[in-house]
């Protein structure tokens, strides 16, 4: 476990960034979760902190300490108003995005991670030095308190209920980090506090801490924001357009990280080579024979052992999303299972 003071720092520039929100359910009973700016006035928070309630308020509670470029200046506490959405992911993705007006008052931006559930290996980030900081209640306060804590990454997941990997930490769940930001000892975020994994009788307190891998905060920003991470394009920036990871459930494999089918399309702009493997080579030629009647395929024999195909023509990114998205279908309807995907939205900025 990383030492309290190689993460003081951090926390520090992360503070002012993290916001409260108080809500009032369906029930007339009020409750508490947090949220996380991760710029341009978007802030970030889990889904079922804000569905189906009245936002009575959200505000932060410590001083924005601003870089040396904006000023570097403490900014005071401020209440913010929602001006654009909440907009919710896909259903399974317990994920939220909002926009509020930060007016002429600048306000720190949490730098969002890069990685995706398809770059991830099963050992990557376990026993990984972690922040959470969100809102979880203190009795007997007069006014929301943040709260931070350090911990460790013990195991990655993959939860029935979603389908993006879940990182289970050695932190104490408790309600009103829903929505929190978790830190990497560089200051990025890696993931969003989600739940605690336990039975439906089990305090809160005595579950597994959940969190939801950042990654479909990145695609959801991009999509109702027109969020970057670089520069003005969308979403993040890689050389990947579109991959997924398959598994054959028939296979009974003992590991999710184990996969029986999986298609990559890389496109840089000025280089594209696609890549279809399957463990059913029947599969296979029917694979590439889709991908290759939307867009004609020419094959390549690595010395590796690995095959690749080159695009005959120079077809758009959306032709060859087309094909890949075609080519899942085939998978998914032979029984396979998406594990993970990842797909790019900056090479799509003519359409935007």
């Amino acid at each position: 476990m990383a030492e309290k003071g190689a993460f003081h720092e951090i926390y520090v520039r992360a503070a002012g960034a993290v916001a409260f929100v108080a809500i009032i359910d369906a029930k007339g009973d009020e409750g508490i979760g947090s949220a996380f700016h991760i710029g341009d006035g978007i802030f970030v928070t889990a889904r079922h902190v804000i569905d189906g309630v009245t936002i009575k308020e959200i505000a932060t509670t410590k001083s924005a300490h601003l870089n040396e470029e904006a000023g570097g200046k403490a900014i005071p506490p401020r209440r913010l108003e929602i001006v654009d959405g909440p907009h919710f992911g896909p259903d399974g993705l317990d994920v939220a995005v909002f926009r509020v007006d930060l007016g002429t008052t600048p306000l720190p931006a949490i730098t969002v991670s890069q990685h995706t559930d398809y770059s991830l290996g099963e050992n990557d980030l376990v026993l990984s030095d972690i922040l959470v900081v969100g809102y979880p209640p203190i009795p007997f306060t007069t006014v929301p308190s943040q709260v931070v804590t350090l911990g460790q990454i013990n195991a990655l997941v993959r939860v029935r209920h979603s389908p993006v990997l879940h990182f289970i930490a050695s932190a104490m769940p408790r309600g009103g980090f829903s929505g929190g930001v978790v830190l990497d000892r560089s200051g990025v975020a890696l993931a969003l506090v989600t739940e605690s994994l336990g039975l439906s009788d089990m305090p809160v307190e005595t579950g597994y801490m959940s969190l939801l891998s950042i990654e479909p905060v990145m695609d959801l920003a991009a999509e109702k924001f027109g969020f970057g991470a670089h520069g003005g394009y969308p979403g993040r920036y890689t050389e990947t357009l579109f991959a997924v990871k398959f598994l054959d459930p028939s296979s009974r494999s003992l590991s999710s990280f184990i996969y029986d089918a999986s298609l990559y399309v890389y496109d840089d702009d000025r280089d594209v080579f696609v890549e279809i493997n399957c463990a059913d080579e029947a599969l296979l030629a029917e694979a590439v024979s889709m991908f290759h009647a939307i867009t004609p395929l020419t094959r390549h024999d690595v010395i590796d052992g690995s095959v690749l195909y080159t695009p005959e023509e120079n077809p758009s990114a959306e032709l060859l999303i087309e094909g890949g998205e075609a080519v899942a279908a085939l998978f998914e309807r032979s029984g396979y299972k998406r594990m993970a995907m990842e797909r790019s939205q900056w090479q799509l900025k003519s359409k935007r």
